[in-house]
């Protein structure tokens, strides 16, 4: 369906606009690209952005990793693409004043605490669920597979009997959890329909027994499957139950679906609050895969320094591709590879195609930002590299990247502090040069999982929740030129204790690979700094040194050298 063709549904059933999300039943998960439903209205294909069609315009919010994107991929004369969170509340304070009236939305796409909060902000309004007018729901059947133990730590049987205990202890009879991603953990399974992302797209009903059973349509798995359809059946009858869910992660329709005698009580993801401290086996595991993730990316940065005249982006994604899929427990990519050349580094999502493929140039910067998921861990790594001579303006914004990277990567904090004011650490370093970046400097990552896992985040407008030991974060501060070139330097790292300071952390580097030295200026990193890329390096070069020929051997050796 089309934005005219949503213009004629609004005046049918008598609604001033209607809203489309990037997501579906699975609120903040990754989709399949034939799922896409902006795509399909109005061409973006980022994978965060909201849409509202009013009868006489249209808007696109995206954040600002996407603006650039946004405005090559959409018509200007249809839709007005706007840089803003794209959140349902912002498209609302967006049409105030434009006599808006009645909205539709999809009460699939929509959480039920976000829906409880917009009907509270805007109580003038009528917020109706009108369905999903640009269904782009996949039937292919789906096949959950079971992890095993040894890279989850602990077993299914385990998890499961901790949750039934929460349960238990806040008299409740099941748990809804509606969140994949924390689903797939408690359960120890995956799946293969995702193209970079392992998890099942279920909603699971976990008892105060223990028991579980899945919701979702077309899955085969090794404990009770049910469909959608059933699972409206038991919120229909479930009479007198009390069903504990969270209402960040559970759609609005869950809501509307149940009797009006079933007893829904919230409580915060408990598996998302359990797994975003990995236990000893998945912080072992993300160690180890960081390793061969390593490997293969100093595999490619020799490989290109040697040959990288007459390729281009999609030559380096292919090539990247193929160097991970030799190493141990590799399962797939964590993200499609980012692999901009020159000005398409400044796009910040940039993703190559046969359209958009740009050969590599020489006295150009190459951004490279691309993870892997192994049955042991994910990695997600952005190192931007020179081709031929950097200019002055690439050293100087490069080592003021480098120093924001370095900032927060040697932090010591208190237990408990939030992302949000961890932000700064980084982001000032670039202040002072009146430079800045729109994205998060840090995400949160998984074992085994999403590359961006909550409730952790290291952002301006991220989760304030607080750090605790082995929690794993990215720290991705950068510089973009728009039409010149992107720079952005991306590590994943680790909590850990401050040994000599009782109640703080500290962040210890996972990521295995070296940062261009070529576009480094020495005189701007003072004592402190110089000896934290110097021990970096030295780490990087013994952890690597094993795993590689002996010509790749002398070229890490160079790239590692103190400065």
């Amino acid at each position: 369906m089309k934005i005219q063709e949503i213009r004629n549904k609004l005046k049918q059933k008598g609604l001033d606009a209607y809203v489309i999300t990037h997501g579906n039943r699975f609120i903040g998960q990754d989709i399949l690209e034939s799922e896409h439903k902006l795509k399909a209205l109005c061409g973006f294909s980022g994978s965060a952005g909201i849409a509202v069609v009013t009868c006489d315009e249209a808007f696109l919010l995206v954040d600002g990793r996407y603006e650039l994107q946004a405005r090559i991929q959409t018509d200007a004369a249809e839709i007005t693409v706007i840089d803003e969170n794209p959140r349902f509340k912002n498209v609302c304070d967006l049409l105030s004043g434009k006599n808006i009236k009645r909205i539709g939305y999809d009460a699939w796409c929509h959480s039920a605490a976000e829906m409880e909060f917009l009907k509270r902000r805007y109580r003038e309004w009528d917020f109706v669920d009108a369905g999903s007018w640009v269904d782009m729901v996949c039937n292919r059947q789906i096949a959950a597979e079971v992890r095993d133990v040894r890279f989850a730590g602990l077993s299914r049987a385990e998890k499961c009997a901790k949750a039934a205990e929460e349960l238990q202890a806040k008299n409740a009879d099941y748990y809804l959890l509606t969140s994949a991603d924390s689903v797939s953990w408690l359960l120890n399974i995956y799946a293969r329909d995702l193209p970079c992302s392992p998890i099942v797209r279920a909603y699971a009903l976990l008892s105060k027994n223990g028991d579980i059973t899945l919701f979702a349509d077309n899955l085969q798995a090794d404990m009770p499957v049910k469909t959608w359809a059933d699972l409206e059946v038991f919120l229909q009858t479930a009479s007198g139950k009390v069903i504990v869910y969270d209402a960040h992660t559970a759609p609005e329709k869950i809501k509307q679906m149940a009797n009006s005698e079933v007893i829904l009580q919230k409580m915060p993801d408990w598996c998302s609050i359990q797994k975003v401290q990995k236990n000893d086996v998945e912080l072992q595991g993300m160690i180890n895969c960081h390793i061969r993730d390593g490997v293969a990316v100093v595999k490619l940065l020799h490989w290109l320094e040697n040959n990288w005249r007459g390729k281009t982006e999609l030559d380096v994604v292919e090539k990247l591709h193929q160097l991970r899929a030799e190493q141990q427990y590799f399962f797939a990519e964590s993200f499609e590879t980012i692999a901009g050349s020159g000005a398409n580094g400044a796009i910040v999502h940039y993703q190559p195609t046969a359209k958009t493929n740009t050969e590599i140039v020489a006295d150009t910067l190459l951004l490279i930002d691309s993870g892997g998921q192994y049955f042991d861990g994910t990695t997600d790594i952005t190192r931007t590299i020179v081709i031929g001579r950097p200019t002055k303006e690439m050293i100087a914004d490069f080592t003021a990247v480098l120093k924001a990277h370095i900032a927060l990567a040697r932090a010591h904090f208190p237990t408990g502090t939030g992302g949000v004011k961890l932000d700064a650490l980084a982001r000032s370093e670039l202040w002072k040069i009146g430079a800045d970046y729109k994205h998060g400097t840090g995400h949160g990552v998984a074992c085994f999982g999403n590359v961006h896992e909550g409730p952790i985040s290291i952002s301006v407008n991220g989760s304030d929740y607080g750090f605790k030991a082995n929690m794993v974060t990215s720290n991705e501060p950068g510089i973009y030129r728009e039409g010149k070139y992107g720079i952005r330097i991306e590590n994943l790292q680790y909590t850990a204790p401050v040994v000599t300071t009782e109640g703080f952390l500290k962040f210890i580097p996972l990521t295995k690979v070296p940062i261009d030295k070529k576009l480094i200026d020495k005189y701007m990193l003072n004592g402190d700094e110089l000896a934290w890329l110097n021990k970096y390096h030295q780490d990087v070069y013994q952890s690597l040194l094993p795993y590689l020929r002996e010509d790749e051997k002398i070229w890490l050796e160079n790239a590692c050298s103190p400065l």
